[in-house]
């Protein structure tokens, strides 16, 4: 069937005129609807799509409910944003959300005005997608009839799609531990130097932001490196990555050596998953510890720079965050309150600590320091200094600060 092989935009009235022609009956992939199906039908249709082998539904298409044969191409009455109502319905009904592409209104031979809609959706690896207000998890099967429908997935199914979830989940991992090991090799090779009066210790923040589920390569490796190239946030009066012209390229990956300094370390992978490293504690002759104020600023600028990496390179869908402190046992946080270094708490048993944290691109967009406040607030408590970020107001303090360590204009927290 051509219509499978052609890109949604390229579907036109011809390819329906075609179907009708061949009487097609629905299958496995494919299903006709005369009427304008409700969320629910659609959402429990797409699914069951995206469950099993992916698949298209045509909006406007009779079919006869003996078999399932193409009869007629009534159309339906044109809608406005009727793509961005169904890709809306599909974000927010299910979970993980279901990626689908709508066609243009296709103008029916005839029709008065009327008009059908070609609905496509991939088959996911991103499975099982459950319908969210425990409505279920759908297959494409004919098991109980003669006809393909969704039909709530049997316990075998289930598991085969969690199985292929669980690959996806071990992709993530897999990239974050190698991106470890490059850090690893990096700080070996270029250890932190000295500088005059103070020197690094081993303490060190790790930020690994990205999709939730990295299926499919976001983008190409050529586009990555430009775009790490080119995505630049105002930091410090600097510019952040700093020696973004030099960055280099390794497997499936664009790496920045020293973005924000002697030591540290930025990756992004064509998945779409972005890993950050520093050092964090220093000992000099006024304090030894980790400086608070410059641990809130490296967390800003590290989610500001991607979210905006993310955006440019086509990403908007969940986002799943891993932030980990390393070597931080005894190791005191430095507080600056009144301009002076003054010795507050220290992390007395875990020598890491290992922060997981679930959000979006859009709520990120919307609302950056919303997540930055809570991602935070895990770390002040895991490293036992819950008086700092136990309210609101302590909450937005600490971002002010952060603020205000980057140089950012904007000195209260949004």
């Amino acid at each position: 069937m051509p219509l499978f092989g052609k890109p949604i935009k390229d579907i036109s009235a011809s390819d329906l005129q075609e179907l009708l022609a061949e009487q097609a009956v629905e299958n496995i992939r494919l299903e006709f609807k005369r009427d304008l199906p409700e969320k629910d039908d659609v959402l429990k249709k797409l699914s069951s799509f995206a469950n099993t082998f992916g698949g298209l539904l045509i909006v406007g298409a009779e079919a006869s409910s003996k078999d399932g044969r193409l009869t007629a191409l009534p159309g339906v009455e044109s809608l406005h944003s009727y793509r961005q109502t169904i890709i809306q319905w599909c974000t927010a009904g299910a979970n993980p959300p279901l990626t689908v592409e709508v066609s243009d209104p296709i103008p029916i031979s005839g029709g008065n005005g009327r008009v059908c809609y070609v609905i496509s959706i991939p088959e996911s690896d991103l499975g099982p997608h459950f319908l969210n207000g425990r409505k279920g998890l759908y297959t494409r099967t004919d098991e109980f009839s003669n006809r393909f429908e969704a039909r709530l997935a049997t316990e075998h199914e289930l598991r085969h799609l969690l199985n292929r979830r669980q690959l996806v989940r071990d992709r993530r991992s897999s990239l974050y531990l190698r991106a470890r090991e490059r850090y690893k090799a990096f700080t070996a090779i270029s250890p932190v130097p000295e500088t005059t009066g103070r020197s690094f210790l081993d303490s060190r923040v790790e930020l690994g932001l990205g999709p939730r589920f990295p299926a499919s390569p976001l983008c190409q490796h050529d586009v990555l490196l430009t775009t790490l190239r080119k995505q630049l946030e105002d930091w410090r009066q600097v510019g952040f990555p700093r020696n973004s012209s030099s960055a280099m390229t390794q497997h499936e990956s664009a790496i920045i050596l020293g973005p924000c300094g002697s030591g540290s370390y930025l990756e992004s992978t064509i998945w779409g998953t972005l890993f950050y490293a520093a050092p964090i504690a220093e000992e000099r002759p006024e304090y030894t510890g980790i400086h608070t104020n410059r641990f809130i600023g490296y967390v800003l600028v590290f989610l500001r720079h991607a979210l905006n990496l993310l955006t440019t390179i086509g990403y908007s869908s969940p986002l799943h965050s891993e932030l980990v402190l390393h070597a931080i046992r005894d190791i005191p946080w430095i507080a600056f309150p009144y301009g002076f270094a003054e010795t507050a708490s220290s992390c007395q048993l875990d020598n890491t600590v290992t922060l997981n944290l679930e959000t979006a691109t859009a709520d990120l967009r919307q609302d950056p320091n919303a997540f930055a406040r809570e991602l935070l607030r895990l770390v002040f408590f895991a490293m036992n200094w819950p008086n700092i970020a136990d309210s609101p107001e302590k909450l937005e303090a600490i971002i002010t600060t952060g603020y205000e360590y980057n140089f950012w204009r904007s000195r209260q927290a949004r």
